[in-house]
């Protein structure tokens, strides 16, 4: 028996008694609803108007109440349809990972003391093992232009502002741990690795997504920090990422928020657009480089201060050296305040010593300065100088900033 027919057989057996002409109508009424559903929502079928005209005979409530029954019956819902998309959560990995390259945007906020924030925007290209490529804007100026190419086990930092560039050899190793932090991948599987939080339906430019919420401690470094991710629920790929953390920046941990959005999946694979180009009147930078503190004038040292030196310089050996190991309580005890998050503790861990410079002081505070040269596990150089500070309440040297 037809579906529709059931309903007809419903209706005219139902014990209450009404106008033959009432009747007929509400029967026109439901089996013109029922053969549209397969066209469009319920919603749009019942015309709001006849309902309305329906619910306000006392007589005819319990006839149209048997019909949503028997709507209810064949699957069918006034808010939506068993057919209403939904996002499966355990297949939005499976599915970008299926994605051989993609483009996004990415907006960065670092938040500094007295409300004061640092801005700026990237425009990205992966394209899995071939490589990556992030466009850094900052004020609508593109000032960084980064290249991660692990088939050639390389990497390029270009400035074209001082129109400069780093050329980083990769290992092996170096190489395909390289490409995690800038595809957007890494995070999905960071977000989805552990419990969440639903935060149910919204509207993102149009297109309609769900979102889930969490907190992962290990990668935000902070028991507050916040991940969410908003997912198509058409498609089932990402619509935006967003997280909120802490991390270093100048020597400090400072909040840090990301948004990643405006992907388009599954574009063309271009390696054209993975080549650097580096027209010939850029110049090569061998290392990164040192703070502005370097040309600041050093102080003549008191014969205590001389003293002091060798203490605040074994300090920034031993801070080294715990990365190096890998030790990261002792880390925390060099630095105090300072604890690394999973993040950091993967591009500090393993790192190699090249040189550690004579320390030196600027005035008469307890502040000194030792220039240090390092090479990171993901292949980049980095001179800088570490600022380490006598505390009194330890009565101790330990490092407070230049990382």
């Amino acid at each position: 028996m037809k579906s529709s027919d059931q309903i007809e057989r419903l209706v005219k057996n139902t014990r209450v008694k009404t106008s033959e002409s009432i009747d007929d109508r509400i029967l026109t009424d439901a089996k013109v609803a029922f053969i549209s559903t397969k066209k469009k929502p319920i919603i749009s079928r019942l015309a709001i108007s006849k309902w309305r005209i329906i619910m306000k005979s006392r007589i005819t409530k319990l006839t149209a109440a048997a019909v949503i029954i028997v709507a209810v019956i064949l699957g069918l819902s006034i808010t939506g349809g068993p057919d209403m998309a939904s996002v499966v959560w355990g297949e939005v990995i499976a599915k970008v990972e299926q994605i051989p390259a993609l483009n996004f945007d990415m907006t960065t906020e670092i938040s500094y003391p007295g409300n004061k924030t640092l801005s700026f925007q990237s425009e990205n290209y992966v394209a899995g093992d071939y490589g990556t490529k992030s466009s850094i804007y900052m004020n609508g100026e593109l000032f960084v232009v980064k290249y991660r190419l692990p088939n050639k086990n390389l990497a390029y930092i270009i400035r074209p502002k001082d129109k400069t560039y780093m050329r980083i050899d990769l290992s092996d190793e170096q190489a395909a741990k390289g490409q995690d932090p800038d595809d957007p991948r890494t995070w999905l599987k960071i977000i989805l690795s552990g419990d969440y939080t639903n935060l149910g339906r919204d509207n993102i430019n149009g297109v309609a997504v769900e979102g889930i919420e969490c907190n992962r401690p290990e990668m935000t470094g902070d028991e507050n920090g916040i991940m969410r991710l908003w997912v198509d629920v058409e498609t089932n790929l990402p619509v935006r990422i967003e997280v909120e953390k802490l991390g270093m920046e100048a020597g400090q941990m400072r909040p840090h928020k990301f948004v990643m959005e405006n992907f388009e999946w599954n574009v063309e694979l271009d390696e054209s657009v993975l080549e650097p180009n580096i027209p010939n009147d850029y110049k090569l930078r061998e290392e990164q480089k040192s703070t502005q503190v370097e040309q600041k004038s050093s102080k003549v040292l008191t014969d205590e201060e001389k003293d002091e030196l060798l203490r605040a310089k074994e300090v920034v050996r031993k801070l080294f050296q715990a990365c190096n190991d890998e030790d990261w309580d002792e880390f925390s005890t060099l630095w105090p305040g300072l604890k690394p998050n999973k993040m950091q503790m993967t591009y500090l861990g393993g790192l190699e010593i090249i040189h550690i410079g004579e320390p030196f002081k600027t005035d008469d505070s307890t502040t000194w300065y030792v220039p240090y040269q390092i090479k990171l596990k993901l292949g980049e150089v980095r001179k800088r100088i570490l600022r380490v500070r006598y505390d009194e309440t330890t009565k101790r040297f330990v490092a407070c900033g230049g990382l």
